[in-house]
């Protein structure tokens, strides 16, 4: 080999040494190229990192943009439930919005400012659906929007109502005993319960609160042990319902029925005007039987009789009905559709009935707009069951009357026929409202007749204590539950407590916005 490597004339040294520089030269092309690599790599993160810098800063932007604009739209629903509460939009213009145009006074965009500096920082628009018959309550939806890089509206929709008398499974004005203890111990009571002198409560089955507007002892009791759980419930020295003002509701109520069938005279008036004889007292008035089909019939009240031991072979006694004296009232004797408003308003006394029911309804009665010598104060009778065909808030019934709200004794009519009403039951699903006098049975107060079970589902106002049972006459036997639909959705115009209140909210999806 040293002789081939001299031949070249290179020498042995020589030889390695150009091996070596050679090998060197390799090395440094593979740094350059494992230094290319290096830096593609890092301009990736860095590009990447940037990217998700960007990303972030989107992301904020437009999570900003989605907290503005749901604040701007809760903005304008306590701007709406303001004006309500002010008076500025109410029943008078159909809760129309101030400011809005004439073509769609339900509907308006606002602008929304920087309470600090003025500036503009977003708008909503508001849009009302009033009260209708079958609903009490103001259905509210507003869409915010934020001023931001990235728009982003968010839509709430919210109920406004009243509190409703239903909305209590019983209030009265006077003194008020939950019986229970100690015969039955653990008698079931579910609802919101109200005095306004004083609640007894003898039983721990409770679910909602007892008030009473007196002060201690308001709620009190006999039986209740100190520190049981459901003395939480009891609330003294809560405010005063005033009964008194209902007698504006029922004015209110005249206003919606404006029919010959829906606002019903006064029933010795002939066709000519106001007849005689003058005020017939509480045996006279109209009846009203309500159909399964949100239908109802009319008749003229000419007669009740209500015996101890029973008219013959009518136990309790009866009641007389007309249909010839119909035509002085442009009344026939068929069948009338539920009003659109949900109201009969009576001039007069009036008795009702009505099973298997469907559709919402409120029957109200008061003299009180009657020429003068015809105001004698009215009472609503209950002469056979009031019951839904289904208890799912699609049926209601509301009973309203300026005094009494009375079972007969001859109630529930044809159940009792020529033996004992000893065994028969009475249900009533309705809300019930006694203005001045009291929910009771007829039969309890004068020794009628002993039937069974009186079922009411539903609610009940009396000014006075409601009772049911005397001694060995009117139910021996009651069950009171609340219809919890009632809560959020009385019957048609009924009777509030207080202000309107935000009931419920939720918020919808981006596809249901108010258009501005």
């Amino acid at each position: 080999m040293e002789e081939s490597v001299a031949a070249r004339g290179l020498t042995l040294r020589g030889f390695l040494k150009r091996v070596r520089d050679r090998l060197a030269g390799r090395d440094q092309g593979y740094v350059l190229i494992i230094g290319m690599l290096v830096m593609s790599v890092l301009l990736l993160l860095g590009g990447a990192l940037l990217l998700q810098v960007q990303r972030n800063q989107q992301h904020v932007t437009r999570d900003r943009a989605y907290t503005q604009s749901l604040a701007i739209a809760e903005a304008g629903l306590n701007q709406y439930l303001w004006m309500v509460i002010d008076g500025i939009s109410s029943e008078v213009n159909d809760f129309a919005i101030p400011g809005a145009p004439a073509s769609d006074p339900n509907k308006m965009t606002f602008v929304y400012t920087d309470p600090h500096d003025g500036s503009i920082k977003g708008e909503y628009t508001t849009e009302v659906d009033p009260p209708t018959a079958s609903r009490s309550s103001i259905e509210v939806k507003v869409t915010g929007v934020s001023h931001q890089p990235v728009d982003q509206s968010r839509t709430v929709f919210a109920h406004l109502n009243r509190p409703a008398f239903s909305e209590y499974i019983m209030i009265t004005n006077e003194v008020f005993t939950i019986a229970g203890a100690p015969e039955d111990p653990d008698r079931k009571w579910w609802g919101r319960t109200h005095s306004n002198k004083g609640v007894c409560v003898e039983t721990t089955n409770i679910n909602d609160l007892i008030t009473c507007a007196n002060a201690s002892p308001g709620v009190y009791t006999n039986y209740v042990p100190l520190g049981h759980p459901s003395r939480g419930y009891w609330q003294e020295d809560v405010g005063w319902i005033d009964f008194s003002a209902l007698t504006g509701d029922l004015n209110k109520l005249n206003e919606y029925a404006t029919s010959a069938a829906t606002n019903l005279k006064y029933s010795t008036a002939t066709g000519t005007g106001w007849g005689k004889p003058p005020a017939h007292g509480d045996t006279r008035g109209w009846y009203i039987h309500l159909k399964p089909n949100q239908k109802y019939q009319i008749r003229l009240v000419t007669g009740e009789t209500e015996s101890k031991a029973g008219q013959g072979n009518k136990v309790g006694g009866s009641l007389s009905l007309d249909t010839t004296g119909l035509a002085a009232f442009g009344l026939g004797a068929g069948e009338y559709d539920y009003p659109a408003e949900g109201v009969i308003y009576v001039n007069d006394n009036v008795w009702v009935e009505g099973t298997n029911l469907e559709g919402r309804i409120t029957i109200a009665c008061s003299g009180q707009l009657n020429p003068v010598g015809y105001r004698d104060e009215t009472s609503l009778h209950i002469v056979g069951d009031i019951t839904y065909k289904e208890k799912n808030g699609e049926a209601a019934v509301g009973l309203i009357a300026e005094k009494n709200v009375e079972i007969p004794a001859y109630a529930p009519l044809g159940k009792g026929g020529v033996g004992s009403l000893s065994d028969v039951d009475m249900e009533i699903d309705a809300a019930m409202i006694a203005q001045k006098g009291a929910r009771f049975a007829r039969a309890a107060d004068m020794g009628g007749p002993l039937r069974d079970y009186l079922i009411i589902y539903g609610s009940n106002t009396s000014n006075k204590a409601p009772f049911r049972v005397s001694g060995n006459h009117g139910f021996a036997n009651a069950d009171t539950q609340y219809d919890p639909f009632l809560l959020h959705n009385p019957p048609p115009h009924f009777p509030t407590i207080g202000t309107y209140q935000i009931v419920d909210w939720r918020e919808l999806p981006a596809g249901m916005a108010v258009e501005p």
